[in-house]
């Protein structure tokens, strides 16, 4: 196999591999999804999404993105090969990770009452808080040893734990709802996020490094650097979480409460079914692009390698969704929450354009250009949320489906603009025509899905799918040099 078919291959693997985990983090998130819309039905859903915005948001202010940068910084010193370094920065990293840990734990503790107030507009929820404190804790733990293992690219040992742990969550939530009720939705979180917390220490405990003594002055000096980018990336994910929060709150002020629950479904849907490929993007090709942020011809072949292989992976499996959709979100959810439709059937084309979009943007976190990235994502999230709110004012639900496409290209555009000009790193002609094809077979089946003949829907549907399956197959025969058909054969011995 030549050196550019290895490189494909190499990419579909690790793509492939955390597509899988995510789809099984999906299934047991389908889970608890399910026994919340059953037992709490969209009211219940929405609070616990409230809930979670409000945790992501002080878990991403207290960590100080300290996880983030420190994959990069990981990645850098495991390459050189000097084992006192390495386990100096991991050390340093560990520590980090605790100060900010306990740090956010005791901002959620000491502003449980405020937190309850902003979020709902009384302090009834306030002793809530004080518990969610601990999962705050808890995930910025989460997120650190996480952070450990992708800078190592343990990703068998990132992708059993994840398993493990969504396994774990998934059993111990649904008896929880069902018991309980609302008043499970707190200790859900908490056991949840311990599950996640526990497995992960499990394959970072067997990591071996040596034993070496930081003074408080060694570790502000050698972690300073790791700070700086870790706020710079702190700034980018809370301004994300800030949007999203407004956006949900002026949703509730609105519509209330049980259109937040069917906004947050439909959110989960796109952002987490539909974000498997840049969830793995995430955890294998930024810690790739960081070893080769310096070779611009390297980088422009693997975004475009990235971004090919997560169109072919993800095109199917919009163009399916999409015609089935109302079965699903009976399946995934109840009928109560079928207006959700007229939000994702929108939204999944702008997920295929940041597949795309989002391997351009991770180059500027390689390249550490943080104050473009800064100033990049600022302008793209400040248009996002007033594109959102004035969409969803006029249009309700499907509103906020057309701003993601329209967020999207903007973000797309924006990207290649910037990358071309700094670096002269763009989208190849063979990428855009994947975008295209893809595009094309989800606008058919788009239209497909409003047929009132049930027959004549799902056997054109089917028909569609079973196209983009063969393109994708064909794709992947074709620039991976990998025979799918042969290698799914060998694998199961069929």
């Amino acid at each position: 196999m030549s050196d550019n078919g290895q490189s494909y291959k190499t990419i579909f693997k690790s793509t492939f591999l955390f597509g899988f985990v995510q789809v099984f983090n999906i299934l047991a998130r389908v889970g608890v999804n399910k026994a919340v819309a059953v037992f709490l039905g969209a009211e219940g859903l929405g609070l616990v999404n409230l809930y979670q915005s409000t945790i992501n948001l002080i878990t991403t202010a207290s960590g100080l993105g300290i996880s983030q940068s420190a994959i990069r910084d990981i990645s850098e010193v495991n390459g050189v090969g000097d084992r006192v370094q390495f386990s100096r920065t991991i050390n340093i990293t560990n520590r980090f990770i605790w100060i900010t840990a306990l740090l956010g734990s005791l901002i959620t503790l000491l502003l449980s009452k405020y937190l309850s107030i902003l979020t709902f507009g009384n302090d009834n929820y306030a002793i809530s808080f004080m518990w969610l404190s601990i999962v705050v804790f808890l995930n910025i733990l989460c997120e650190g040893q996480l952070a450990i293992l992708k800078g190592l690219r343990q990703l068998k040992a990132i992708a059993k734990a994840g398993v493990f742990g969504s396994i774990f969550g998934l059993i111990t939530a649904v008896p929880i709802y069902y018991y309980l009720g609302y008043d499970g939705i707190v200790p859900s979180l908490i056991i949840t996020v311990f599950s996640s917390v526990f497995f992960l220490w499990l394959y970072v405990k067997k990591i071996k490094i040596e034993t070496v003594n930081i003074t408080f002055r060694e570790l502000v000096h050698e972690g300073t650097g790791m700070v700086k980018m870790g706020i710079a990336l702190m700034y980018v994910t809370l301004l994300g979480l800030i949007t999203d929060y407004i956006i949900r709150i002026y949703i509730e002020g609105v519509s209330g409460l049980q259109m937040v629950g069917l906004f947050a479904a439909g959110s989960t849907i796109v952002s987490s079914y539909f974000g498997i490929v840049i969830t793995a993007m995430s955890t294998d090709y930024y810690p790739r692009i960081s070893a080769i942020n310096k070779n611009n011809l390297k980088l422009t072949d693997e975004v475009n390698k990235q971004s090919e292989v997560g169109l072919v992976l993800i095109g199917p499996l919009v163009v399916l969704f999409l015609f089935v959709m109302p079965l699903l979100i009976k399946i995934l959810y109840t009928d109560k929450f079928l207006e959700v439709i007229d939000y994702i059937s929108y939204a999944v084309f702008g997920t295929l354009i940041l597949v795309c979009s989002t391997a351009m943007g991770m180059i500027l976190l390689a390249k550490q250009k943080s104050s473009v990235f800064i100033y990049s994502v600022t302008f793209s999230k400040v248009i996002g949320v007033v594109l959102s709110i004035f969409s969803f004012k006029y249009f309700g639900l499907m509103g906020l489906g057309i701003s993601s496409i329209i967020m999207a290209v903007i973000h797309m555009l924006l990207m290649q603009l910037i990358m071309y000009k700094l670096f002269e790193i763009t989208f190849k002609k063979e990428l855009l025509e994947i975008l295209f094809v893809t595009i094309i077979f989800s606008l058919i089946s788009f239209f497909i899905k409003d047929f009132t003949y049930v027959y004549l829907r799902y056997g054109l549907g089917t028909i569609i799918f079973i196209s983009s399956l063969c393109y994708s197959i064909r794709k992947i025969n074709k620039i991976m040099n990998i025979n799918i058909v042969e290698m799914t054969r060998s694998k199961f011995k069929i």
